[in-house]
């Protein structure tokens, strides 16, 4: 009796520590896809307000256009 509870003890550990194993790898991941966002947020801020910044002249040569046609 006392092999078989040993045997099952041995084998939940293993069990544990592989899920201890994969818990850890994948607070790692949440982590770099958290980091890996905020660089991609940074990015689209800056794009929407360069984009922002250029609509108003766009609007000025598409006007000084249909005004020469």
């Amino acid at each position: 009796m006392m092999s078989t509870h040993e045997e099952f003890q041995k084998k939940r550990n293993k069990r544990l520590n592989q899920v201890d194993t994969k818990i850890s790898f994948l607070n790692e991941g949440v982590k770099g896809l958290g980091a890996a966002f905020k660089e991609f947020e940074a990015d689209i801020i800056e794009y929407m307000a360069f984009s922002a910044e250029n609509y108003a002249n766009h609007e000025r040569r598409i006007k000084k256009l249909e005004q020469k046609s």
